[in-house]
């Protein structure tokens, strides 16, 4: 008895000290910057928008309400001043020049940093049986309507020039576990290779092996199920739309369960003959249907394609429970593209489109080690926690934190208390129609460039 409770108490330690771990790490960031600067050779004169101070204002700038830069100086002045130091201009021009010069590479390298730290964090009670689940998924992007954005990001060839915005399209790499992004992939919204399942296969060597990727029924692929198999990667999704399921043929495994193969399909024209070789000639596919019972809705079927073969350790039931839990990727890119505003991007150059992209996912994944922390502080799960009200609550903090002015470790205790409190409600099945209540002003769209608009009115005038 007593060894059990010794055993219990060190858990509870254990995710106590992992907990501080990551608010210490969120409070210094700077010395990770400045290693990464270090790493990759980036020199830098002694100026006032050092790296450390350019990557926190970018930072802040994505997680505020207001992303102009003419607020991140009035943040950096306000910061100085409480500090006894000198204000700066408020001309925004030093800023942008500073955020300009830094290499896309630190960035990226801080989203591999904050991704890590919040995998380190994990409790191992949020796993799928011991195992690190991914989930996928993509979206679009636009951006401001400059010229290099729309030689590197092409509008929709639908809209015509001057009436439209550069439009990408990328995808995500989100732990279930944490909800922290891991990887990204971005290309242009048309043309060759610009596909989600394209851009997957860029980043699909960077998933460590023995981990669970999550997707729907898009990546229920040959290419993609034979990929992940060589690469020690096991997939579940949905069965691809276009394949033809028959549950009479196969290996039974259960009722509505089976064991297929799927057949090597011709090379395809981005493929190598080299990576054609190494992929196997057939798989071994497990095919099981399953109903959802919703009180209200009609009954809906749905078929997995998965690499989970043993029916004993992966039961049809459970493997249903986990596909269910795939929406939560929906939730993530959600308060990717609304609450932190990352539908439209407002930088001018494809150079400074990514850094604002990779911004807007080191922020979101400091806003998931707030929530990882306070979860692992007071026993809860990461999913039951507000992601807007966290974000809230790290701005109206993050002044106070930042000064790290009088009890710096109460005020770490009150944000984490407060975070813990902002729960999520349980609503299951809840559903609203895409309407609107609130009118909006009836202006005309836009069918010719501004400027040509500009001129024909100051004539007419």
């Amino acid at each position: 008895m007593n060894t059990q409770s010794n055993d219990s108490d060190f858990v509870i330690q254990s995710q106590l000290q992992r907990a501080s771990s990551l608010v210490l790490d969120l409070l210094l960031p700077h010395k990770i910057t400045a290693q990464i600067c270090d790493e990759l050779k980036y020199k830098h004169r002694d100026r006032i928008y050092t790296p450390m101070i350019t990557v926190w204002l970018f930072i802040s700038q994505v997680l505020s309400a207001d992303h102009s830069c003419q607020q991140a100086i009035a943040r950096f002045n306000s910061w100085r001043v409480a500090k006894g130091l000198a204000r700066v201009s408020t001309e925004t021009t030093s800023y942008c020049k500073a955020r300009s010069r830094l290499p896309e590479q630190l960035f990226e390298r801080l989203l591999d940093w904050t991704s890590q730290r919040c995998e380190e964090a994990t409790n191992q009670a949020w796993l799928f049986k011991g195992r690190i689940v991914e989930m996928v998924d993509g979206w679009t992007v636009t951006m401001a309507d400059s010229a290099k954005n729309q030689e590197a990001y092409p509008q929709m060839k639908s809209q015509k020039p001057g009436c439209g915005f550069p439009i990408a399209r990328m995808i995500g790499l989100f732990s279930l576990a944490t909800g922290a992004i891991q990887f990204n992939a971005l290309a242009p919204y048309q043309g060759k290779q610009t596909g989600e399942t394209s851009l997957l296969r860029t980043i699909l060597h960077r998933i460590l092996p023995g981990r669970i990727l999550l997707a729907d029924r898009y990546y229920a692929s040959f290419w993609v199920l034979a990929m992940g198999e060589v690469r020690g990667i096991d997939l579940v999704a949905r069965a691809h739309h276009l394949r033809k399921i028959d549950f009479r043929k196969g290996l039974k495994l259960g009722y509505l369960d089976q064991l297929v193969v799927y057949g090597k399909p011709s090379r395809p024209s981005w493929m190598t003959r080299e990576e054609y070789d190494q992929i196997p000639d057939m798989i071994l596919v497990r095919h099981l249907k399953y109903k959802v019972h919703q009180k209200g809705f009609r009954t809906r079927e749905i078929i997995l394609a998965t690499t989970l073969l043993d029916p004993e350790q992966y039961s049809a039931e459970e493997l249903a429970e986990l596909y269910r839990r795939r929406w939560q990727v929906e939730l993530h890119i959600r308060s990717l593209k609304t609450q932190m505003q990352m539908e439209h991007l407002r930088c001018k150059s494809p150079q400074m489109v990514r850094k604002e992209i990779h911004c807007h996912m080191i922020g979101f994944n400091l806003v998931r080690a707030a929530m990882l922390a306070s979860a692992l502080k007071f026993n809860l799960c990461p999913a039951n926690i507000s992601f807007t009200g966290t974000m809230q609550a790290l701005e109206e903090f993050a002044a106070c934190l930042r000064l790290r002015s009088g009890r710096t470790a109460q005020q770490w205790d009150n944000l984490l208390e407060s975070i813990a409190e902002l729960a999520v409600g349980d609503r299951p099945g809840r559903q609203e129609k895409r309407e609107l209540k609130r009118r909006h002003k009836n202006y005309k769209l836009m069918k010719t460039p501004r400027d040509p608009n500009r001129n024909r009115y100051a004539t007419a005038a």
